[in-house]
């Protein structure tokens, strides 16, 4: 009998522990059991999805981002924006990733060509925004060069230009690469457009 009640006791704590901590996407999950859920609560990713274009004469960058719900990151789980992106440099397509969209990967922030859920306050040294709302989200996702496999900070802002809504982007901080002056070629450069834009959403 006493056997039997342990094992109850053991059963039970076992399956407390599985069940998973919810948090708030604002929050980082630092010191969370494995297996948490950094969750969306209060939908701050929603207002990001769709589909946003920049031009510049013969150039187009365009993109294409969506929400994702309880995806596996490492040992926990996280809402996050995925995305893919056409670019058009001089009349000629250089890259297209949109078919990668349908493809769900078993860690969706490694693979698609952007992916993340950073919230940015409006002081962050990243990209500072004094013309933002107190109340403001913005967000900071990272973009990988899928020709160099290179990658970047995705910084991005929904607002309203002439009574259309906009995504401000800012594409910055590539990642450092080394190698070996003596034995090896310098890395490639990222291909994809840097700098600060605005692209019209669609």
């Amino acid at each position: 009998m006493k056997n039997i009640f342990f094992l109850f006791i053991l059963i039970f704590s076992t399956q407390l522990k599985s069940q998973s901590a919810i948090i708030d996407i604002t929050k980082s999950g630092y010191k969370e059991p494995s297996g948490y859920y950094r969750k969306d609560l209060n939908n701050i990713l929603n207002p990001f999805e769709g589909t946003y274009i920049y031009t510049n004469g013969n150039d187009i960058f365009k993109i294409v981002l969506k929400k994702m719900i309880m995806q596996p990151v490492g040992s926990h789980y996280e809402d996050l924006i995925i995305g893919e992106y056409q670019y058009i440099l001089n009349g000629t397509e250089k890259i297209n990733t949109f078919s990668n969209l349908i493809i769900s990967y078993s860690d969706q922030f490694l693979k698609h060509g952007i992916a993340g859920n950073g919230i940015l306050g409006n002081n962050s040294r990243l990209w500072k925004c004094p013309q933002c709302n107190i109340n403001e989200r913005r967000l900071r996702l990272v973009i990988t060069d899928k020709l160099t496999s290179r990658y970047a900070d995705f910084l991005m802002r929904r607002t309203f230009v002439n009574g259309q809504q906009v995504l401000q982007v800012k594409i910055a901080n590539t990642n450092t690469v080394t190698y070996n002056v003596e034995t090896e070629s310098p890395p490639a450069n990222f291909s994809l457009p840097l700098g600060e834009f605005t692209m019209i959403k669609q």
